[in-house]
């Protein structure tokens, strides 16, 4: 039995003494002739041993796991083009330096030291990918870089929203809101963070996540445009006009100069049956920006709204009925009166637009400008595609 047992300690022996020697093999073909590939051989055969069930003590396994990553890292520098196996070699190296930091022995601040070097190179491998578009590919990498920063300690917020653009762009719209959150917990005053989350939940379908986002983001960043943008666009496809209206009010607060909101908020006056609020805020956005053609056309589609309903009425009127029939007749003309100047100022802004001259040549004929109807008639066959 004392016999048996010897022979196990012997062999035990004999097996870390060979493994030692291939460590040390690596480290002399490395260290003093530059040899990275028979480095790779002595080491491979180390790790292999290892893997095994080979026991080394603490000191000896620090140098192995500094030694594995030093070699896989020069591998993984040394070729241009970067491939799945080469690839391999950065996780190598970077889980080897892992593991001597983990025991804190002899090597492990200079495995440490390489840490960084390894979180740079997956960064830099996730921004070629995504200029290449391999979305998916960069989006592990980001992971990686942020993976290895953060067993460092270190809040790598930048590859973090990395991850989520990257995640979003490849259309894994749950990973990008998982991401998203973690960044808007990590700093809540970065409206960019909120912005994420909300575009994430939106492209997942979750109305009532991107409502919480966004009401989320809106207390922790109350003066970001951008979020107040996304609050709007919310409630405007939602069809909760009420909520917007509070929504498109903070929005014109924050940026009252902006032409777009006012008419934003004029649609929504509009849809309300609130015509003087539209008009009054189609007419805002004008005066804000003369050259704005939905303005225009906003303001001229509501007064010939209102035609309709007119219209309907005057057509049912009996052949007796002269009095009411005048009456309408005036009404209706004093509204082409009042969107008579829009349309044409969307004919300046835009003088092939064939809905607008369509729109003139009628109104110009109910008003009795005959000539002017004929204008438009023949700037419509000039336009036409010829059948």
């Amino acid at each position: 039995m004392k016999k048996i047992f010897f022979l196990f300690l012997f062999g035990v022996f004999v097996n870390s003494f060979s493994q030692t020697s291939d460590i040390t093999s690596a480290v002399i073909a490395l260290d003093n002739h530059q040899d990275v590939e028979s480095a790779r051989k002595w080491i491979d055969i180390a790790t292999q041993k290892i893997e095994e069930g080979a026991l080394l003590k603490t000191k000896m396994m620090s140098k192995y796991y500094h030694y594995n990553g030093l070699i896989y890292l020069k591998l993984f520098q040394s070729n241009k083009e970067i491939n799945d196996s080469v690839q391999a070699f950065l996780s190598i190296a970077s889980n080897s330096f892992l593991e001597d930091v983990k025991l804190e022995s002899k090597k492990s601040k200079a495995s440490a030291g390489k840490l960084p070097t390894c979180a740079y190179l997956y960064q830099d491998g996730a921004y070629k990918d995504y200029e290449n578009k391999n979305y998916t590919s960069s989006l592990e990498k980001f992971t990686e870089a942020v993976h290895v920063n953060s067993l460092q300690g270190k809040i790598d917020t930048l590859n973090m929203y990395n991850a989520s653009l990257t995640a979003f762009q490849s259309g894994n719209f749950v990973k990008s809101a998982e991401w998203a959150s973690k960044l808007v917990i990590i700093d809540p005053t970065d409206s960019k963070f909120h912005i994420r989350l909300i575009d994430a939940c939106e492209r997942m379908g979750d109305m009532e996540l991107q409502l919480e986002a966004i009401k989320n983001a809106r207390l922790a960043v109350p003066q970001s445009k951008e979020i107040i943008f996304s609050e709007v666009n919310f409630y405007l496809s939602s069809g909760d006009n009420e909520s917007l209206l509070k929504s498109l009010d903070q929005a014109v607060q924050s940026d009252a100069e902006n032409p777009i909101l006012h008419l934003v908020l004029g649609n929504t006056f509009n849809q309300m049956k609130d015509i003087d609020q539209a008009i009054s805020c189609f007419e805002t956005a004008i005066s804000l920006d003369p050259s704005y053609f939905d303005a225009y056309n906003n303001l001229a589609s509501l007064y010939l709204d209102q035609t309709i309903d007119l219209i309907e009425k005057k057509n049912a009127l009996s052949y007796k009925q002269k009095t009411q029939f005048e009456n309408y007749k005036k009404q209706i003309n004093n509204l082409y009166i009042k969107a008579l100047p829009h349309l044409e100022a969307c004919l300046e802004l835009d003088s092939d637009n064939l809905a607008v001259i369509s729109a003139l040549k009628e109104i110009y004929y109910k008003l009795d400008k005959i000539n002017k109807s004929k204008e438009m008639k023949l700037l419509e066959q000039s336009i036409k595609p010829t059948e």
